[in-house]
């Protein structure tokens, strides 16, 4: 494998996580906007706490369909 194409694999496991991100911070609900992710091949992992379980599905839903995702994996901790 080439470094540019490392580099490019890179950049989209980036690009994915970043745009997961911004859905999360834009979200009208608060107790989401925090909630972080990773993206490796093919799955998304959602990370972070929030108040009720009805919040972490709302972070779920907010990231679902996005490009190049195959899997959410969501380790919210409700607390």
């Amino acid at each position: 494998m080439s470094v540019y194409t490392e580099q490019s694999e890179r950049d989209t496991v980036d690009d994915v996580a970043e745009s997961a991100e911004v859905r999360l911070q834009h979200s009208p609900y608060r107790t989401i906007r925090n909630v972080s992710c990773r993206f490796d091949d093919g799955v998304l992992t959602l990370v972070g706490r929030v108040p009720t379980f009805h919040h972490k599905q709302l972070a779920q839903t907010a990231v679902a369909g996005l490009s190049g995702v195959n899997q959410v994996d969501n380790q919210i901790e409700v607390s």
